[in-house]
């Protein structure tokens, strides 16, 4: 017996070892890549050797990490969140859980869109903008927006009403195959719900150990593609940088300090707070032992990419649940989107600020209301949100061709906002457990 107590310790030893390793590695990655793609902006910016290497080597690297991760999404989201439903216990509790989950969404998406709206109509960086660098914005980017725009026409045509066809899908595997999220986690709710009403417990538990071993598969499958990060994570940097460099002025330069400075506000004073007065642990061992969570987002710019770094994070560094991680994450990761609703009324009131538009309070809480809704859903995959974007900025008047103006920054944001997304999740997790009585600060101190 304490031979089997003692192959269990090692085990859990070398797997908080191996977490260790694979974080420093990629925060080595993350750094190397950014300043060799700063070398290559700066120095090699035209050199054909430099479009080469980026084209035929990091850049086929940081796609097969990313096709990787994609590739457990629905089969992880699909499993876990039905056996964490059918895991809760009662329907009661069940709808405990949801309402102060969702209460605790609402909220925080709604204070990042108050510092977002606070922030640039302070600051104001698309006044005074010249009339040529509009012009020339608008037809660089002239093909883009027209396939952005036929994306956004289907979006404002019905808001709501297209919100709700999303969630009950015809064909379940037709929405598996195109990885509907909202489609994906309604099935996996009515399924789930279903389980933990069936009267034949038996039989539930072999559906559910089942999916149980499905969701330990793609865990694991997880934790081999982690070991591909660092490299991963350098190849997406020397891209991102390369490609953006950092020579970015004006008032396009103005607009990014905005939005940045609200991710910021976001990530280090509003989660600040809650984890240091709702959740109540540490507030530097939370930023600490999220790092695997933030490399992950920023080099993806792909909520769903990060979401099993989420989950496997805060089970194995946090001590939470996996009926909570399973519940919460792939809900967090669909309707959560705290740092896309920052950046989506900062990009729609810069680009109204650049053409004069005088948006009244009351457009303002339009546009607040326009961007809850139609934040929930968005596509977890880089620039998944600008179609959404262009939809409401049409709604309140503003011209969608406008997003030609930040179009060509968008990915260093996208890197931004989806830290905030999934650090969203993440707090909201632990916000769970904390009420779920789980013992998180001792598990801190057990799990160094």
């Amino acid at each position: 017996m304490s031979q089997i107590k003692q192959n269990q310790n090692n085990s859990e030893n070398s797997s908080k070892e191996d977490e260790k390793t694979v974080s420093t590695r990629i925060l080595i990655g993350l750094i190397i890549g950014g300043l060799i793609g700063l070398i290559f902006n700066v120095y090699f910016h035209d050199a054909p050797w430099t479009h080469w290497i980026m084209k035929n080597i990091t850049a086929p690297l940081g796609q097969a990490f990313l096709q990787s991760l994609f590739m457990v999404v629905v089969p992880l989201v699909l499993s876990s969140l039905i056996v964490g439903v059918a895991n809760l216990g009662t329907v009661e509790h069940l709808g405990r859980l949801g309402t102060r989950l969702g209460i605790f969404y609402v909220s925080t998406t709604l204070m990042a869109v108050f510092i977002g709206q606070f922030y640039i109509t302070t600051i104001q960086p698309g006044t005074g903008i010249a009339e040529n660098t509009r012009q020339e914005a608008i037809h660089a980017m002239s093909d883009q927006i027209s396939g952005l725009q036929q994306k956004s026409q289907g979006v404002k045509e019905s808001l709501w009403p297209g919100i709700v066809g999303k969630i009950i899908p015809k064909n379940i595997i037709e929405e598996l195959s195109q990885a509907n999220m909202l489609a994906i986690i309604f099935v996996s709710f009515i399924f789930g719900i279903a389980l933990l009403t069936n009267e034949d417990k038996a039989s539930t538990q072999v559906v559910l150990t089942f999916l149980n071993a499905i969701s330990e598969a793609c865990i694991k499958i997880v934790g081999w593609i982690m070991h591909l990060a660092p490299y991963a994570v350098a190849a997406l940097m020397i891209n991102a940088v390369a490609n953006f460099g950092l020579e970015v002025m004006g008032n396009v330069g103005l607009y990014i300090a905005v939005v940045i400075l609200g991710y910021l506000t976001q990530f280090f004073v509003t989660y600040s707070l809650l984890v240091k007065y709702l959740i109540r642990i540490p507030v530097f061992e939370f930023y600490k032992r999220i790092f695997p969570i933030i490399a992950t987002a920023f080099s993806t710019s792909s909520s769903s990419a990060t979401m099993p770094t989420t989950m496997r994070t805060l089970e194995k560094r946090f001590g939470v649940p996996e009926s909570i991680t399973t519940f919460s994450i792939p809900l967090g990761m669909t309707v959560n989107m705290d740092g896309t609703a920052l950046f989506e009324v900062v990009a729609a009131l810069f680009v109204a600020q650049v053409f004069g538009i005088d948006i009244s309070l009351t457009g303002q809480f339009t546009l607040v209301i326009l961007i809850l809704l139609t934040s929930i859903g968005v596509a977890g995959v880089p620039g998944g949100s600008i179609p959404i974007l262009m939809s409401a900025m049409a709604s309140l008047g503003i011209p969608p061709e406008g997003i030609a103006l930040v179009l060509g920054v968008d990915r260093l944001l996208d890197m931004g906002r989806t830290v905030v997304n999934v650090t969203g999740d993440a707090t909201g997790a632990l916000y769970l457990a904390r009420v779920e009585k789980v013992d998180l600060n001792g598990n801190l101190d057990r799990i160094q």
